[in-house]
């Protein structure tokens, strides 16, 4: 249980990177029956069949395509603020749901709003200051950065489910970081 709940920060953040690819890279996993030691919820298996698989790579592909033109980026990132944290959710729940699915649920949501909204918002402030000081030609560079992390986190937590404790653990203090310098700095504004 404790492996999947830090695969489940794991999926989380990298979907605060990419929505679409920890659900497209858990269907293959699945697929290829690379999964184990985790599962997913019989509720969830739909997400290896042809038809998911296909829509999740299409939009896997599109996103990070799109993500790579710097303009559409900043477009992008303000549209997935809200589709991001639900495929966090799902990610989650998905991974989640075999051994409890309360505990699923709810890990889902603490997830998404505490793994996965603050990657995105560090992705995208973090974005946006590469457009201010490259005019946008840092951007592709930080997109496929982001394209790798949040693929190899998931792919490493599934293949070797030690890295998940280590990423997950990197993950929660990353949001806590985050978390201490947004209140640092909303208390200097103060």
């Amino acid at each position: 249980m404790l492996l999947s709940i830090f695969l489940g920060v794991t999926l989380a953040a990298a979907a605060g990177f990419r929505a679409f690819l920890p659900l497209f890279l858990l269907g293959l996993l699945e697929r290829y029956q690379l999964l184990a030691p985790f599962s997913l919820g019989q509720s969830f298996e739909w997400l290896s069949s042809n038809h998911a698989l296909i829509v999740l790579g299409t939009a896997t592909f599109l996103e990070i395509l799109a993500d790579k033109i710097p303009a559409v980026d900043s477009g992008l990132d303000a549209v997935m603020t809200f589709v991001r944290p639900g495929a966090g959710a799902l990610s989650v729940i998905a991974i989640l749901s075999p051994q409890d699915p309360v505990v699923a649920y709810v890990s889902g949501l603490i997830f998404a709003t505490g793994a996965t909204l603050p990657v995105h918002l560090g992705k995208s402030m973090l974005r946006l200051g590469s457009h201010a000081t490259t005019a946008g030609a840092g951007s592709p560079v930080l997109s496929a950065a982001e394209d790798l992390s949040s693929g190899a986190a998931v792919v490493l937590a599934v293949l070797i489910p030690i890295s998940a404790i280590v990423i997950g653990l990197c993950c929660l203090l990353f949001v806590l970081w985050i978390w201490r310098r947004r209140k640092r700095k909303i208390r200097d504004l103060a």
